[in-house]
């Protein structure tokens, strides 16, 4: 080899190790790209994702009754054909997603898939929570009375009592902002009378609306795995205005509708055309263990309107319901402090784990409600009734629930003139959820 080429080929083997090096100190100088964000799944009835701080979770429920119903009267003046008979239907189907954003953003939609294919909204709304306390967006009860605070999924009947379906509580749009210590709980909404899937115009007027408050307080409250043990008391206000008057065509005058004890049975007890009305409530609820009892007193006071002659003027109803049950596999009832409210009941043990039989629970209601203020007009009715049931809950996220219930529904159909209408019905229902 030449002079010329040995030192050329020096040269470039000293600049392939230059590049070399340079090349070897940038990596050791460069800073490490973060490891992607973990996500993982868990069960929570249905899949829930988790990435950081993000949840998505898809939820849904099934509700299918099969119901017999007797009643001597099809109407309040107890004309035409009875209701009676057997039928099977669908009573619940939602299904939506919920989770949150960050720690802070939350959310939660549901759809209800109602009986005749129509589809409604459920929960729909955004969440922002803070250390102690939660502003709701959307469609929420929030701050309702104890027995709607509880999901349909987890209450101990069938069907809610006349105190509650009377007074149009539910889901409804609008603002609720919620706070709660260790074992309080306070709560205010400002939200419209009027369903979120509703189809309306500005011609229609202005919508009705409510304001409400609820404060709840367990002074004692113990939940251990061995059971709960718990006080819980609670006081609610609502007043609700039909919005524009004559002018809201949409949902006209406000009344009082209370539901049958079977969905597929109506005690023909709608009273009342009115603008306004205001509902006071009390609530307390006792539970030791696997026995527990609780109970809803109200009355709500209403506001005539001048341009309907069905109501002849004010007029007050009130209403209460005392429940009992009682768990023979030892459960207790899930009580939630923020909120003041009752959730899922998971079996000590569930169907075929250690012997097992799942959870059972028995239960009893005796309740009142009382439309008979002679200014609701003809006809007015006083409504009693008492509901036995059976709970069995074989595993989490699916129960069965066995009901029959007696109404006796009086009316007054004019001055001279009653009728007694008795309601005998039983309900079986299939339910799970995700």
């Amino acid at each position: 080899m030449s002079k010329k080429n040995a030192f050329t080929t020096a040269a470039l083997m000293a600049l392939a190790g230059a590049a070399g090096a340079a090349g070897t100190a940038g990596v050791a100088h460069a800073q490490a790209a973060p490891p992607p964000p973990t996500v993982t799944t868990r069960w929570n009835g249905a899949p829930e994702t988790r990435e950081e701080d993000r949840r998505f979770h898809v939820s849904g429920r099934f509700m299918y009754d099969i119901a017999s119903t007797d009643a001597d009267c099809a109407n309040a003046a107890c004309t035409g054909t009875n209701e009676s008979g057997i039928r099977s239907y669908a009573r619940r189907a939602f299904l939506g997603v919920d989770g949150r954003l960050t720690e802070q953003w939350r959310y939660n939609a549901k759809f209800d898939f109602a009986i005749g294919g129509s589809v409604n909204v459920d929960d729909f709304y955004l969440e922002y929570a803070g250390s102690s306390y939660s502003v709701f967006l959307g469609n929420s009860n929030a701050v309702s009375p104890m027995e709607d605070r509880a999901s349909s999924l987890n209450i101990p009947f069938n069907e809610r009592s006349f105190l509650i379906t009377a007074g149009g509580f539910g889901k409804r749009p609008g603002v609720a902002f919620l706070t709660n210590g260790g074992n309080w709980s306070w709560g205010a909404g400002l939200q419209s009378n009027d369903s979120l899937s509703t189809s309306d115009t500005a011609a229609n007027g202005t919508e009705a609306y409510f304001a409400i408050s609820r404060f709840t307080w367990a002074p004692i409250f113990q939940q251990t795995p061995e059971g709960t043990t718990l006080l819980h008391l609670g006081l609610d206000v609502r007043y609700r205005d039909m919005g524009d008057g004559a002018a809201n065509t949409l949902n006209g005058t406000l009344n009082y509708a209370p539901g049958g004890l079977s969905n597929k049975q109506s005690n023909n007890a709608n009273v009342g055309a009115f603008e306004s009305d205001t509902y006071v409530g009390l609530e307390a609820a006792f539970q030791s263990g696997p026995f527990g009892v609780d109970a809803e007193w109200g009355q709500y006071n209403s506001e005539d309107f001048a341009g309907s002659a069905t109501q002849l003027g004010d007029a007050t109803a009130d209403g209460y319901y005392v429940d009992f049950y009682w768990s023979p596999t030892g459960e207790s009832r899930r009580y939630n402090a923020s909120d003041g409210s009752f959730g899922a009941v998971s079996p000590l043990r569930t169907l075929g784990s250690d012997g097992g039989i799942g959870h059972v629970m028995l239960s009893a209601r005796y309740e009142s409600l009382n439309l008979s203020d002679a200014n609701f007009g003809a006809p007015r009715n006083e409504l009693t009734a008492y509901t036995l049931g059976a709970t069995w809950v074989p595993i989490g996220h699916v129960k069965f629930q066995l009901n029959y219930s007696s109404t006796d529904v009086d009316y007054t159909v004019n001055s001279a003139s009653f009728v007694d209408n008795t309601i005998d019905a039983v309900t079986l229902r299939t339910q799970f959820d995700w």
